[in-house]
């Protein structure tokens, strides 16, 4: 009984040794340096201190795909009722990483959005096709992972048939 008394007094002694000395948080008093902080909140600043990383090497936006299944030659302009497709060619792609499209209206109202999950793979192509789709400008955004990749515009053309008026 002797023994647990004493290594019960010698616990409590190491406790109480622990204990840092001072003040409590709360009774600690604030220092100032003088040193007000600047207001930036209305600051234009134009220098980009650090470059944004890169996430792809480059891509593409066309009508026609390769045998590969990548976009073949950059074309902006799309004939109405043709699909247009992205490529992205890659960086890196590490474990787990998923890239997506989204294809806009000018004014950012959604279209289509197609995500992949890329399994290491270096290309990824997406594609958007909808007969609905009016001619005029729209636009896609590739998301490496949740980072914004690429911002692309293009432009669904007309049928180019003149309408005869009936007369």
């Amino acid at each position: 009984m002797r023994k647990y008394v004493t290594v019960a007094l010698c616990g409590v002694g190491l406790l109480v040794a622990c204990q840092q000395k001072g003040p409590a948080p709360a009774q600690r008093k604030a220092t100032t340096t003088g040193v007000r902080p600047a207001d930036v909140s209305r600051a234009k600043i134009s220098e980009v201190i650090q470059p944004a990383p890169q996430f792809i090497d480059h891509a593409v936006v066309g009508s026609k795909l390769g045998p590969d299944g990548l976009v073949s030659t950059e074309n902006l302009s799309i004939p109405a009722g043709q699909p247009v497709y992205l490529t992205m060619i890659l960086r890196e792609s590490p474990a787990g990483l998923q890239t997506s499209a989204v294809w806009t209206t000018m004014d950012k109202k959604p279209l289509r959005t197609e995500r992949k999950v890329m399994n290491g793979a270096k290309a990824a192509t997406f594609g958007f096709k909808d007969p609905k789709v009016k001619p005029g400008r729209y636009r896609v955004v590739g998301y490496w992972g949740g980072n914004i990749a690429v911002e692309r515009e293009f432009e669904i053309m007309g049928s180019g048939k003149a309408k005869r008026k009936k007369g």
